[in-house]
């Protein structure tokens, strides 16, 4: 079975479920000629927002999945949200908003595509809010849903 991200043109024929995987979609930020790294920076922790202040944005880095062995280049700012923002008390919890929160959630997943029943305990709130946020006409983050071909 293959994943593709559905076509912008098609996603208005999408109706997105519970059970639907969602993740964040990059293109789209480039697309709406939008720089990820300035939200990055607003999901960092105050440690890191202070210690990246005046910093480039847009540094790669060598990240490793240890489950897979993948070593794959990230962006700097997703490292340290991932490897330590993501770990203080109450980082996904205590977002601004729902989407917010789920934009969270993804980075701090790695951007692995979860479905709104998987995001709603990340987030504190129900599966049904979740889903609803998401599946919005008007893309929101880059948020997108992903489609299983095959």
């Amino acid at each position: 079975m293959t994943v593709l991200p559905p076509d912008p043109a098609l996603a208005q024929f999408i109706k997105p479920t519970l059970d639907t995987p969602f993740h964040i979609d990059y293109a789209w930020w480039e697309k709406q000629g939008l720089d990820i790294n300035v939200k990055l920076v607003s999901h960092l922790c105050p440690e890191h927002r202070e210690a990246f202040a005046g910093q480039p944005m847009d540094e790669k880095i060598d990240w490793i999945d240890w489950a897979t062995g993948e070593v794959t280049r990230v962006d700097g700012l997703q490292y340290v949200i991932t490897s330590h923002c993501s770990k203080q008390p109450g980082y996904l919890m205590q977002a601004p908003t729902l989407i917010e929160g789920i934009f969270r959630a993804l980075l701090v997943n790695a951007n692995k595509p979860l479905t709104p029943r998987r995001l709603a305990p990340m987030v504190g709130h129900q599966p049904d809010q979740v889903l609803r946020v998401l599946a919005s006409r008007t893309v929101r983050l880059g948020l997108r849903p992903i489609l299983k071909v095959g």
